[in-house]
């Protein structure tokens, strides 16, 4: 399982830390749009989603997003690996804190 123990927001959806640290290719199954969402002070919130859902060629997106303007996240982050996905996880984190 993923840990997420770094996260200092609000998690209100979480399927993300069900993944293994594992191939994604073992994993498609697990792979989809909506996988974790965290809610930060001033109305940010943390997206992570897989996209496409169950391709093992898609790739994880960290969207940032203000007010619920899905129209405009920013930034948007990606990667097809599980141990890059934390790094930029906390990038995007200590950019809203910042805030």
């Amino acid at each position: 399982m993923i840990s997420l123990g770094f996260i200092q927001g609000n998690i209100t959806y979480d399927e993300l830390s069900l993944l293994e640290d594992s191939a994604i290719e073992d994993q498609v199954h697990n792979l989809k749009e909506d996988m974790l969402q965290v809610e930060y002070p001033d109305g940010f919130l943390l997206d992570v989603g897989w996209f496409p859902s169950f391709d093992a060629k898609g790739h994880f997106q960290i969207k940032v997003v203000k007010d619920y303007d899905w129209d405009s996240p920013t930034p948007t982050l990606t990667t097809q690996s599980i141990d890059t996905l934390g790094k930029l996880l906390l990038r995007a984190q200590s950019q809203l804190i910042q805030h």
